[in-house]
């Protein structure tokens, strides 16, 4: 089984759409939106978005990570 390992925080960036007061409950959620291999490391882009309890965008923004993937058990370890 591969896996993947965290290996760096590239980049944030939001805008706050709406005002959140205490009391609110957020519903946050991030989706993959891209993916670029490179080597043993990869780049993963992915969509940054936070709903309040009423349903409405409160924030809208983007995330990039740097991951290194890990062999399997079928994969030469590399050095």
């Amino acid at each position: 089984m591969s896996g993947e390992a965290f290996i760096a925080f590239l980049e944030l960036s939001c805008t706050f759409l709406k005002e959140v007061h205490s009391g609110d409950t957020l519903y946050p959620a991030l989706t993959i939106t891209g993916l670029e291999h490179k080597d043993d490391d990869g780049v993963v882009s992915t969509a940054a978005t936070i709903h309040n309890q009423r349903g409405e965008l409160v924030l809208s923004g983007r995330h990039a990570y740097l991951l290194r993937r890990q062999p399997s058990g079928d994969e030469p370890s590399r050095p």
